[in-house]
């Protein structure tokens, strides 16, 4: 449509309500100019009307990247038409390049969620890569996506610099000392280890870089699910930040790019300030932050971290970073247009500082803040459901304002540490009581349950709301008393995490996380089997207190949480600079990883001894009852459920030279166990071959193998290969077993020794199941 395109006016039709009184919004809040107002375009240096038509056109043009009008209809004008006003290449309108209005009338929040589902999609967008990686960092290994990322950053070079880069790509992630190593395809490890990175060719280079990309992308979709489920909680990195990018909408492509680069650089920076925390190796934590600054810079992200992390000679090469300059026009009345200053361009009032100046991340411009992400406007974000319960202030808003002025920057830091942990407590106290009202109790009432079968489920919940809700009760209080400024929190951390309190802790926290597993598969299996159960589900996961998480994602929320604390008080202890209070915060972040190390075991008992009753079930025992063998009889009635899972793998058990078994293996406290797969069942089959030269008589080999006599040794001939030499009051058993690495053959054989010789010590016995005074029982299926 070109300038000055005319439409016929529908006599009688109806301006669409939604339409109406998103254009009235639009004259109130961002335009305000009265009928007939004067607006000079920058371009032609024409004059134009705004034109108020008493009836709609016929249909509302669809806006492209040429220049498009927007008639605004006549009730929305107060002082009525202009006197004389007529259509024409010089009459008004509202331009509306940068704003579609299909988007605004039906806004869809999930938009920029949809960035977290691939990191193709995600590596595009600095801002929320950024977050990404903030959060990978503290919660996972994150040389997986940089290695990933920097796979890229290699395609984008010149052939010269490819290689150049490559050898640095290979010393960082590839070496056995490299310090972000990561596990690559036994092929290229193999071709690794026989040639030096230099000598390979172009072509095979290319060939390691895809290959070793493409294996990386398991364990980041993993990542990136963690990401998005912890995201519907509020509790990921720059959570804030993104949230007001994402409720400005423009369709200026420069200045979205700049305001994404400045979010990222802030977010980089945040990330720099907590390095120590990300390992207790400084050199790795250095390369991890050298690793991110090299990427950045290579999306056009500025950054001042750049010469300082250069001694991880990490990409040396500078890439050049485009720096983009929007420019402000401005018209009559003091109004200004943003997005080049086009006819089509958002109309906005004026303010005295300059553009970049009135994006700045927490910055305020003038007398008043611009509609940016800083004040996302009403319109344009996701309605607040009624039914959610609203976020707690922080405490900056609840600040007098001269009291920021006189915290120095390290106490700001500390304090913005102590809020964090404060706001995600309460975050988690809510999702606590969602799962408690939402699914325990009505569970529960609607008769789904037993009482003791749904206890079996969310063992101890009542206990676990309890305190936390009295530790965020007694974080509420300390913030109160001290007037927002916290001095002292040791205290208050102490008497949750330390002592008798701290021992309750994390008893009520192991026995209700180390059940989330089994809780998902009832809850699964019933979900499968009953309708009505399942439609009940699906109503309460639908409510807006779920927050869009389905009941899979609420459970792991606990365990999720301890993983948090001892990040949270580390950070505070960092900050803080009175000795006692140091020490009094160390003391209960070290109680903290206490907790989580203990609830981790109890996790991986529960869950080995889930995967033992699965296996006890499917076990055919049908081969060795029927022996009349004196090795096996023993073996006839054997339970596995009442031994500890060490180790399980596939494994290759040669019998002889030209037969094979393929194997699923348990490693159990005091035997060694081989399975064969058929179907659905796992079979003890025992085999044979000959003792001697002779065919006959022929050695039976048993599937099971005790440990208290078994020793390892390597095949020589083939390094994937190990023996296992077992021997008894009539003889010795000798067991070839094969790996699919030689990585995993080295891991077997150390833990078949170690656990071997856990047995062979003066005294020892064999592991007990669980150990003395240990409270927690397997859990047995209500289904």
């Amino acid at each position: 449509m070109g300038k000055g395109t005319q439409y016929p006016i529908a006599e009688g039709s109806l301006w669409p309500q939604a339409l109406t009184s998103l254009v009235q919004k639009r004259l109130e809040v961002r335009v305000g100019l009265p009928q007939g107002n004067q607006w000079i375009c920058p371009w032609t240096s024409q004059s134009h009307t705004f034109l108020f038509l008493r009836a709609p056109p016929a249909r509302i043009p669809r806006w492209g990247p040429q220049p498009s009008l927007l008639w605004v209809p006549h009730s929305l004008c107060p002082q009525g038409p202009a006197p004389g006003a007529r259509c024409g290449s010089n009459v008004a309108i509202i331009g509306a390049e940068d704003e579609d209005f299909e988007n605004d009338i039906e806004p869809n929040p999930d938009d920029q969620s949809s960035l977290f589902q691939s990191l193709e999609l995600l590596k595009r967008h600095p801002a929320y890569l950024m977050a990404f990686l903030h959060h990978v960092v503290l919660q996972f290994d994150s040389s997986p996506v940089l290695c990933y990322l920097h796979v890229d950053l290699i395609w984008s070079l010149n052939a010269k610099e490819g290689r150049k880069h490559f050898l640095d790509f290979c010393h960082m992630f590839l070496d056995k000392a490299g310090l972000l190593r990561v596990p690559v395809p036994n092929q290229v490890q193999f071709e690794l280890d026989r040639s030096r990175p230099e000598l390979l060719s172009d072509e095979t280079q290319r060939r390691f870089l895809t290959e070793i990309q493409n294996f990386q992308e398991p364990e980041i979709s993993r990542q990136l699910e963690d990401f998005r489920s912890k995201r519907m909680m509020g509790m990921t990195p720059g959570e804030r930040e993104l949230t007001e990018l994402e409720s400005y909408r423009t369709r200026d492509c420069s200045i979205r790019e700049a305001k994404e680069k400045q979010l990222a650089e802030l977010l980089l920076g945040r990330l720099d300030e907590i390095q120590p925390t990300f390992s207790t190796d400084e050199e790795k934590s250095s390369a991890i932050v050298t690793a991110i600054v090299t990427y950045m810079k290579h999306l056009g992200v500025k950054t001042k971290l750049g010469d300082k992390k250069s001694k991880g000679n990490f990409f040396r090469k500078k890439v050049r970073s485009r720096t983009d300059h929007p420019w402000t026009w401005r018209g009559v009345r003091g109004y200004r247009v943003m997005g080049g200053g086009c006819p089509w361009g958002l109309i906005l009032p004026a303010f005295t500082s300059s553009i970049p100046t009135a994006w700045s991340l927490g910055g305020q411009v003038g007398e008043r803040p611009p509609p940016s992400f800083l004040h996302p406007q009403s319109e344009e974000t996701e309605p607040r459901v009624v039914e959610l319960e609203p976020e707690p202030p922080t405490w900056r808003q609840l600040l007098a304002p001269d009291a920021l002025l006189r915290l120095k920057k390290s106490e700001i830091k500390r304090q913005e540490v102590i809020n964090e942990l404060f706001l995600t407590e309460h975050a988690h106290v809510r999702m606590l009581r969602v799962l408690l009202e939402l699914f325990y109790q009505p569970l529960l009432g609607e008769g789904f349950f037993q009482e003791a079968e749904i206890t079996n489920i969310f063992p101890g919940l009542d206990d676990l709301l309890e305190a936390h809700s009295l530790f965020l009760e007694n974080l509420k209080k300390l913030r109160e008393e001290s007037d927002y400024i916290i001095s002292e929190i040791g205290d208050v951390l102490l008497a949750r995490f330390e002592g008798t309190e701290g021992s309750w802790f994390q008893k009520i926290s192991a026995r209700f996380c180390s059940r989330q597993s089994f809780a998902l598969e009832q809850l699964k299996a019933k979900q499968r089997k009953e309708t009505r159960f399942s439609q009940f589900i699906q109503e309460a996961e639908s409510q807006a207190r779920c927050r869009r998480l389905q009941l899979k994602d609420i459970i792991p929320i606990e365990m999720q949480r301890l993983t948090k604390y001892p990040l949270l008080l580390e950070n505070i202890a960092k900050y803080t600079e009175e000795t006692e209070e140091q020490s009094k915060v160390q003391r209960a972040a070290e109680c903290c990883r206490q907790i989580l190390n203990h609830v981790n075991q109890e996790v991986r008992y529960m869950e080995n001894l889930m995967k033992l009753k699965d296996y006890q079930k499917r076990l055919d025992l049908s081969s060795l009852k029927q022996s009349t063998d004196p090795l096996l009889s023993e073996f006839k009635n054997t339970d596995i459920t009442k031994r500890n899972l060490v180790h399980e793998g596939p494994l290759t058990w040669r019998v002889s030279k030209d037969k094979s078994v393929d194997v699923h293996v348990l490693l159990l406290d005091d035997i060694l166990v081989l399975l064969q797969r058929q179907e659905e069942r796992l079979v003890l089959r025992c085999h044979s071959r000959p003792a001697g030269p002779t065919p006959e008589p022929r050695q039976v080999l048993s599937p099971i193998i005790k440990l208290s006599s078994a020793m390892t040794r390597e095949v020589a001939t083939d390094h994937k290969a190990f023996y296992v030499i077992f021997s008894w009051e009539n003889g010795a058993q000798i067991y070839e077993l094969v790996a699919q690495t030689v990585s995993e053959r080295k891991n077997w054989c150390a833990l078949i020794s170690d656990t071997a010789g856990c047995l062979k010590l003066p005294g020892s016995k064999r592991l007990k199941p669980r150990r003395a005074g240990h409270s927690l029982s397997a859990p047995h299926s209500p289904i």
